[in-house]
């Protein structure tokens, strides 16, 4: 686990009876990837228009050269001693939010369209995505390619890029959260086990946490009912380069085949990770899987055609 703070806000400390906190429906988490220009009016915009327990994650060295906790009595801080991968920042924020859903989005970024109650319709319904991701909009107000489908190339994984549909009647499967921006169920995502803190890459551990969701029987869909815009940036650039814990991505995503209604388990070489094969996939991960990486793959391409 992460070594981190919080420092909540004025209106949760005034609070005496913690369950009516508990009863919040959503938190809003802006991690901190901007100059401090650009944090500053972020944090001034999102106080003034959508303070659904607003809470900052950043590092304790920002927040204090910043004065942030004065300037923000209305903000709840998770201050991190150091920086650390998007997925232990958002496992954090699903910890300290106590809310029924948390959005994560960044301070680089605008939010530009949140229709908060199509999202929570889409959010209550019985069989509800387990992440809804925005559609996001470059410097010049482009889309960008965010949509995701499962793809081999060989022995990698190379997912397939495509833009999202921008009508609003339009909701699209996406394979896993580009940089793990997104309305997430909070207790859903804690149930499937967060983002894995032991893959350091952000490319490998955001597809991680998304085939998983598929694995286990849940989907993540794509609407523009969030939008989103870079306003520095023309286009988005993943780095799917190798990283430590990748081999733990290969693992889960691709040891399990499906075959004739049953799971079997399959070393995917050569990225294996034996001790977490054996106590993890073959003990577990088998048993309550529900398809497998290569179906998936199938199913997207008749999708596509």
């Amino acid at each position: 686990m992460s070594d981190y703070k919080v420092i909540h806000r004025k209106q949760d400390l005034e609070m005496k009876i913690s369950s009516l906190y508990h009863q919040a429906q959503l938190a809003i988490g802006l991690i901190d990837t901007s100059s401090r220009e650009d944090l500053v009016s972020t944090l001034d915009w999102y106080v003034e228009n959508m303070n659904f327990c607003l809470h900052l994650i950043t590092t304790q060295d920002r927040a204090e050269e910043m004065d942030l906790q004065d300037r923000y009595p209305d903000v709840t801080f998770i201050l991190f001693k150091t920086a650390q991968t998007t997925g232990e920042y958002i496992n954090a924020l699903s910890d300290e939010c106590y809310t029924t859903y948390f959005l994560v989005l960044r301070t680089d970024t605008l939010l530009i369209e949140y229709q908060g109650q199509e999202l929570m319709k889409a959010m209550g319904e019985k069989n509800h995505p387990a992440l809804i991701t925005p559609v996001m909009l470059s410097s010049q107000l482009e889309v960008i390619p965010t949509i995701r489908a499962p793809h081999l190339s060989g022995k990698d994984f190379d997912p397939l890029s495509f833009s999202p549909t921008v009508s609003e009647a339009t909701w699209e499967e996406n394979l896993y959260p580009i940089m793990g921006l997104g309305l997430y169920d909070r207790a859903l995502f804690q149930r499937l086990r967060v983002y894995d803190s032991l893959i350091t890459g952000e490319f490998f551990q955001m597809a991680d946490f998304g085939i998983r969701c598929y694995l286990l029987g849940y989907n993540i869909l794509t609407t523009r009912n969030i939008v989103i815009q870079f306003p520095q940036k023309m286009s988005l650039v993943e780095d799917r380069s190798a990283s430590e814990g990748i081999n733990r991505f290969y693992t889960k995503a691709m040891s399990v085949r499906r075959i004739a209604g049953k799971n079997v388990v399959e070393k995917w070489k050569p990225y294996v990770d034996k001790p977490l094969l054996n106590e993890e996939v073959k003990k577990k991960q088998v048993i309550m899987q529900k398809t497998d990486f290569f179906s998936l793959m199938d199913k997207w391409k008749v999708k596509e055609e």
